[in-house]
């Protein structure tokens, strides 16, 4: 087994904090076209702002928008919005020589007693995924990807058009990272293309433009590293498409939803 750090916690290595600013490096294998992927981008900001603002409160809520294009050299700006007894909420901002690129809000908050307790948030029935195909290599596949075993299930393969706007496909890292769990799942959680595009009838260029993430559990974890991801739009119109997403582990616990809206340009 290799000893070397996965592609993920290497980036994550680069990261430097100095004169209140957190400083890290995207490389060309997190790119999808000319920006990096959104998901690294959530993640560098969470990172920053965890080794700016240690906390020991688990990550509950983000809220992320992808304002423009970031990538290499980047610097994570903060600022601290609220700091109560039970919560931080902490502003990210993500620049890069290309600008202003990714805006988040991140909200820490622990375990609270209530006597509400439901979970109607059932995991779809799927296969497993070592009896699954991974995404076949492909000259149009982003360079992030290759970062993740993706096996997808029922849905469209990625490049097969259906009637149905939906991706169920469970994924890893290739190389498991050992950095913090939640970083690593932003990292992941949006690694789906955009549910839309399994209706396309024409390719055309697509740009996601936020991401909602409530984080369900403070301990999240999984076995063998696989998480079945969910994409799901209902609505696509104008060049503008919604979709909700679901996060969860093999034993089929929820653990992240979200939701997120995509300019489509076809």
């Amino acid at each position: 087994m290799s000893t070397s750090p996965s592609a993920l916690d290497a980036l994550l290595s680069t990261l430097r904090t100095e004169d209140g600013v957190a400083k890290a490096h995207i490389d060309d294998g997190w790119m999808q076209g000319r920006t990096a992927y959104g998901g690294i981008s959530s993640a560098v900001a969470l990172a920053g702002t965890m080794a700016l603002h240690p906390t020991d409160t688990p990550l509950r809520y983000a809220q992320i928008s992808f304002v423009g294009p970031v990538g290499g050299d980047c610097i994570v700006n903060t600022r601290v919005l609220r700091q109560s007894k039970s919560s931080l909420f902490v502003d990210a901002g993500v620049s890069s020589d290309a600008g202003f690129g990714t805006a988040a809000v991140f909200a820490f908050s622990p375990d609270r007693q209530s006597h509400l307790d439901h979970n109607w948030l059932a995991m779809p029935d799927a296969p497993a995924p070592e009896t699954l195909e991974p995404v076949p290599e492909h000259h149009a596949r982003p360079a992030f990807t290759r970062h993740f075993d993706m096996r997808p299930t029922t849905g469209p393969r990625f490049a097969w058009k259906s009637e149905v706007g939906e991706y169920l496909t469970w994924v890893r890292f290739v190389e498991e990272p050992a950095c913090h769990p939640a970083v690593a799942l932003l990292a992941m959680g949006d690694a789906l293309p955009p549910a839309a595009m399994a209706l396309f009838s024409q390719f055309g260029p697509i740009s996601s433009m936020n991401w909602t993430v409530n984080m369900l559990t403070a301990d999240p974890r999984t076995d063998d590293g696989w998480w079945l991801l969910s994409a799901k739009t209902g609505y696509a119109r104008h060049g503008l498409s919604v979709q909700d997403m679901m996060l969860w582990n093999r034993a089929g616990e929820p653990v992240l939803s979200g939701s997120q809206a995509i300019a489509i340009y076809a």
